[in-house]
């Protein structure tokens, strides 16, 4: 089947299997809409009971092309035998007033074609590329739901990948971008058909082509992200609240939003505070039903695979080996704050203007928001106004533009309501004409953030090719062909940086995409940084005496504001002595530490290059300890560690033979110690034995220049290189 036709076929069957699920749905709960309104809640509630299907098909491992053909004709032979294909309803909205009918569909329909065509384009969105797609393209050759330990965002929820798998088993990487933006298609006729249904077509309309023609709406909503599905989910549970639809439906739909996106939660949360308040507590057991069905699994998934059912979120709360608190704590900092952004006065007009720092803009109409305020005048104008702060209440957590588009449908309504009649088609046609590809850059923006500048027409329809597109155009895909070639079937590739490794069925290691990886970007970090060699001392002299057990405390309690607060706490080597002579290690120690009880044993292992590290930033009450299992004497702790922990303070505890813990000594000596040799090739002998075999270098890495110019002793082979990243065969 030619390329492009086997994409359309990926898309239009998921989107086809959703509208007859849901049809067949709304049927059951005897949800009534009008007609224009009742094509659209059925795609929209089909498809989470198409994504929950798929779930149960991964979780089960039958996925397989067969399976997923064979229940999409089942669901559509089904809706048609239950007369999906023919029902009608005989309620309509009031019509669009012809002004409307001029400015709304001509946009629409131009935009919507743009949107297609860009979406059918060969994928190559930063998240698209690599995680969102790189994941599900490893259930799908695995046949169903797999741990993947190399990659945090795994445990993420996944329901929009559900159908993006659905999609992928036919068409690949552009039918799962088709499958967004349907979500992107859809939401501007439910903003449309709300402001029809609420007597306010006109501001529906302009709503619908503010968010529509947002450039950063267009290339998210047709990459294969997950942001405007959320928009289009939210708004759609406001909309059904709003019409007092059955809470079977709104359950649904509540449930979704979470199984999508964590943040969405809050979909969920905004249904259920609505029947609260109105005290309707049968109501709220009804809604919870459905809803918990489409939560559920991804928590039990994650509690099985992952051992939080949060996961990667709330360690401290669900210690686990997966994800490291520490790294948890450093990218909420991160994202709260993005590289070049010097003040969160410069956050407006990046992200209505200029998009450059925070990744995508919004178009100038929406440096009008706060007008929106105006819409306060009117009980829905409140309800909009409150929706539209809850939904952006986790902007917060990720100052990224992208992370605002879940509230632009309610801001877009708020603008909307607070402007003229006379004014809306005036702003609705000059904001399209601004948000065309490329225009933001013709008119007020040289240099403007992600967007679609041109409209890749020939590549959509692949008469360039994938290959040839990608190949022009990425560096990443570029490097990842070269890994194909290089490499045999089942590599498995430490790399510094994040590629674009859906396209690839090599595993990649991102360094810092889990507690695996980390681990192993320490044991390369160790030979180049020499503040992480084991070369301090700390001795512990301590009056000869029997004891049972003995262990070291971290005491220090540093401000928050103070730099020593980062400090990561870690031991090379916890070593045990009376009268000179080190304590022989027994298979009858019991090792514990608190935090990270998984990785204990590096402290006692004998080899340099390894350390227990807290993996989370000191605070008092962190400990290792070793129960010997028998009295034994000792006059003597020496603990061998690194100098990048400037902020840690220890001190020595021991338990006597009558089994009380007591005070051995409240610090300890610092001296240096002789750096130990040879840890290149030791680090490499470590990646070997976690199952690494490549290691992916690029100049923009720190200390590149070290593989390139000590391969020798780092033990490994270039056996690739592009771009500036080259490909080392672990020897």
């Amino acid at each position: 089947m030619p390329k492009a036709l086997s994409i359309l076929f990926g898309a239009f069957f998921t989107a086809a299997s959703s509208w007859a699920l849901g049809r067949m749905f709304l049927k059951r709960v005897q949800a009534r809409f009008a007609r224009e309104e009742e094509h659209l809640f059925a795609y929209m509630c089909g498809s989470a009971l198409l994504s929950l299907l798929v779930f149960l098909i991964a979780a089960t491992h039958l996925l397989y092309d067969a399976t997923l053909l064979t229940s999409g004709i089942v669901i559509l032979a089904a809706a048609w035998r239950d007369g999906a294909f023919k029902r009608k309803s005989e309620e309509t909205l009031p019509a669009l007033p012809p002004l409307w009918k001029w400015v709304f569909w001509p946009v629409y329909t131009v935009f919507a074609m743009v949107c297609f065509i860009v979406a059918m384009s060969p994928e190559m969105s930063p998240d698209g590329s690599s995680y969102h797609l790189s994941i599900i393209a490893r259930y799908y050759r695995s046949h169903g739901l797999v741990q993947i330990t190399t990659n945090m965002y795994a445990s993420l929820s996944q329901g929009l990948e559900m159908l993006f798998l659905n999609a992928w088993a036919f068409g690949r990487h552009s039918a799962a971008a088709l499958v967004h933006c349907s979500f992107l298609l859809t939401l501007p006729l439910l903003l449309l058909r709300f402001g029809q249904r609420k007597d306010l077509p006109g501001v529906g309309a302009a709503a619908g082509i503010f968010v529509m023609c947002s450039p950063v709406v267009i290339i998210d909503g047709t990459s294969a992200y997950n942001d405007v599905a959320v928009a289009c989910i939210l708004f759609a549970i406001f909309y059904l609240c709003e019409l007092d639809a059955p809470p079977l439906l709104i359950g649904v739909m509540g449930g979704f939003a979470y199984a999508v996106k964590y943040t969405a939660f809050l979909g969920g949360a905004y249904a259920a505070a609505r029947y609260a308040l109105k005290r309707r507590w049968r109501d709220i057991a009804v809604f919870c039903i459905p809803a918990s069905a489409l939560v559920l699994p991804w928590i039990l998934r994650n509690w099985i695979f992952y051992q939080n059912p949060f996961a990667p979120l709330m360690n401290r709360w669900f210690p686990n080996p997966f994800v490291h608190l520490s790294f948890e704590q450093d990218y909420v900092e991160q994202m709260r704050s993005y590289i070049g952004l010097n003040s969160y006065w410069e956050i407006p007009l990046d992200l209505t203007l200029h998009g450059r720092l925070l990744g995508g803009f919004l178009g100038p109409l929406f440096l009008l928001a706060p007008l929106g305020l105006l819409a306060l005048r009117k009980p829905l104008g409140r309800r909009v106004v409150l929706a539209a702060l809850l939904f952006a209440s986790t902007y917060a957590t990720n100052i990224g533009t992208r992370f605002l588009i879940p509230a632009l449908p309610f801001v877009s309504l708020a603008i909307a309501m607070a402007m003229p009649a006379q004014v809306l088609p005036v702003l609705a046609v000059a904001h399209a004409v601004l948000g065309f590809p490329d225009m933001p850059s013709v008119t007020y923006n040289k240099e403007p953030g992600w967007r679609v500048a041109k409209i890749p027409l020939r590549q959509a329809l692949r008469i360039e090719s994938e290959d040839s597109w990608l190949g022009r155009k990425s560096a990443g895909y570029r490097i990842i062909r070269m890994v194909d070639q290089a490499t045999p079937p089942g590599a498995v590739i430490y790399a510094f940086s994040q590629f674009p490794d859906s396209y690839t069925d090599r595993e990649v290691a991102t360094s810092f995409l889990s507690a695996r990886n980390q681990k192993l970007t320490d044991y390369l970090q160790v030979p180049l940084y020499p503040d992480f060699r084991p070369s301090a001392k700390l001795e512990f002299k301590i009056p000869r005496q029997r004891l049972t057990a003995v262990r070291v405390v971290q005491t220090a309690d540093p401000k928050p504001s103070e730099p020593q607060s980062q400090d990561v706490w870690s031991i090379a080597e916890f070593r045990i002595f009376d009268q000179r002579r080190e304590l022989p290690r027994s298979q009858s120690w019991r090792l514990r530490a608190n935090p990270n009880p998984w990785d204990v044993q590096m402290a006692f292992d004998n080899w340099p290059l390894t350390r227990w590290r807290s993996w989370a930033r000191i605070r008092p009450g962190m400990f290792v300890e070793v129960d010997m299992g028998r009295a034994e004497y000792v006059d003597l702790v020496r603990l061998e560690a690194s100098f990048d922990q400037w902020g840690v303070k220890l001190r020595l505890e021991g338990r006597d033979e009558q089994g009380r813990w007591k005070e051995l000594s409240p610090e300890a000596v610092l001296s240096n110690a002789a750096p130990p040799i040879a840890l290149r090739k030791a680090a490499t002998e470590e990646l070997k034995r976690d199952g690494i075999t490549h290691l992916l270098v690029t100049e923009e890495n720190f200390n590149w220049q070290d593989f390139r110019d000590n391969a020798p002793l780092w033990n490994i082979c270039e056996v690739g290189q592009v771009d500036g990243a080259r490909l080392y065969r672990l020897e």
